[in-house]
């Protein structure tokens, strides 16, 4: 018995560290977290429609636009452009800080620097901006009345 009583202490370990094992290997991978990072939210019809007349023209469009855009800032071309390519990608604008700008996919500089200078004043940003919105405000216009009802709102891209 003194024998078997030294054993089974033995046999009891070696069986708890392979069911360990066992557990371990058992056990699934942690899950990426489905915390979802916040996005930028587009303003609502209600937002932009300032004067509550129902309808939101591109002078609206363009005060939430400003309101939203205060840090931006004129910039030199080649603190930016990194690659060369006369385009403004998100990812370049993002590195160089440039904010203001969020949402607008890539960005052509000829249609940026007006004059060729190589700096993006502010007044040209502005130009760009106000342009952007009113090619997407006449798209998203169905009955070309110059101004956005709540139907249309819908396809706006802001």
């Amino acid at each position: 018995m003194h024998r078997f009583a030294r054993i089974v202490p033995l046999a009891l370990a070696a069986l708890l560290v392979s069911a360990t094992g066992l557990l371990a290997q058992t056990t699934p991978p942690a899950q990426p977290s489905t915390k979802q990072v916040p996005t930028k939210m587009a303003p609502s019809f209600k937002e932009l429609d300032t004067n509550g007349d129902g309808r939101v023209s591109l002078d609206e469009i363009m005060v939430y636009a400003t309101k939203k855009s205060t840090d931006l800032r004129g910039f030199y071309i080649k603190d930016v452009d990194k690659d060369s390519d006369g385009k403004l990608t998100q990812q370049e604008l993002k590195v160089a800080g440039i904010k203001g700008l969020e949402g607008m996919d890539t960005i052509n500089l000829k249609d940026l620097d007006k004059n060729g200078d190589g700096y993006v004043s502010r007044e040209e940003l502005e130009a760009f901006v106000r342009k952007r919105y009113a090619n997407e405000l006449h798209r998203a216009d169905a009955d070309a009345d110059g101004v956005l009802h709540p139907r249309e709102f819908a396809i706006f891209r802001f």
